[in-house]
């Protein structure tokens, strides 16, 4: 069984996901009910498939200043986003625990070399919040993929990673610098690995992936075909479409 670690920072207007809104129709606070979302949907996808969920999050003391305001409280914040989405039953087996280090790479690599060396996991995994198309036979499907390689890496848009597993832990220092799935497999070969790939997700980092996010949960729902619920609630809500103005595609409303 994976124990998949779902990355969050506490879901502030203005912390996350600030390129969403400064290039589409959301403001900052509708980007931030966004993560919300889309977070709930990947925490969903690892509860309901045969991982263990670790709900991964940064600190007020790892945040800009200008992110915490008085009273601000990260991990209540981010207690209360799994309160909402899971039952009391599940939040049972799922881990919220503080994020350590001072830099994406130190973060991730402290948690999962923890997980594999200190809890002596079998195979331990990051997924990223805003990939909310991943589903739970995508988490499983990695899953499999990491019986017979050491290393699975999630590519997305722009060489962009949404999720990384190992069975192993690798030198992580820079293992998340642009393009990340270059990085991350690099590492992995360095270490003397193998490593496999899964289908391509749609990161949700601009205005372009939230388009193309809008029109793939647009057709899968006309389709009658799984999209993430909380995510595509949300899409509904806010009367998301993609049109076309002066040749460039772009998400309205209504």
């Amino acid at each position: 069984m994976t124990v998949v670690a779902v990355t969050v920072d506490p879901p502030r207007e203005g912390l996350v996901l600030r390129e969403v809104a400064a290039t589409s129709p959301l403001s900052a606070g509708e980007a931030a009910s966004l993560y919300e979302a889309m977070a709930a949907d990947a925490f969903r996808a690892v509860v309901e498939s045969g991982g263990d969920l670790l709900v991964n999050y940064r600190p007020d003391d790892m945040l800009p200043d200008e992110h915490v305001p008085d009273g601000a409280d990260a991990e209540r914040e981010v207690r209360g986003l799994v309160a909402d989405v899971l039952t009391e039953e599940e939040r049972e087996d799922v881990r919220v625990e503080v994020q350590v280090g001072s830099t994406k790479h130190a973060r991730v690599g402290n948690t999962l070399t923890h997980l594999l060396e200190r809890e002596g996991e079998n195979s331990a995994a990051v997924l990223e919040p805003d990939a909310p198309l991943v589903a739970r036979k995508h988490v499983d499907s990695a899953a499999m993929k990491l019986r017979r390689n050491p290393v699975v890496v999630g590519p997305s848009a722009g060489g962009r990673v949404y999720y990384a597993g190992f069975t192993e832990p690798v030198d992580f220092e820079g293992a998340w610098d642009a393009p990340a799935v270059e990085s991350v497999t690099a590492r992995a070969v360095d270490a003397g690995y193998g490593v496999d790939f899964m289908a391509e997700q749609t990161r949700v980092r601009t205005g372009d992936d939230l388009a193309t996010l809008v029109a793939l949960v647009r057709a899968r729902r006309a389709a009658d075909r799984t999209v993430p619920a909380y995510t595509t609630a949300y899409v509904e809500q806010l009367g998301l479409r993609v049109d076309e103005e002066d040749g460039e595609r772009v998400v309205v409303r209504g």
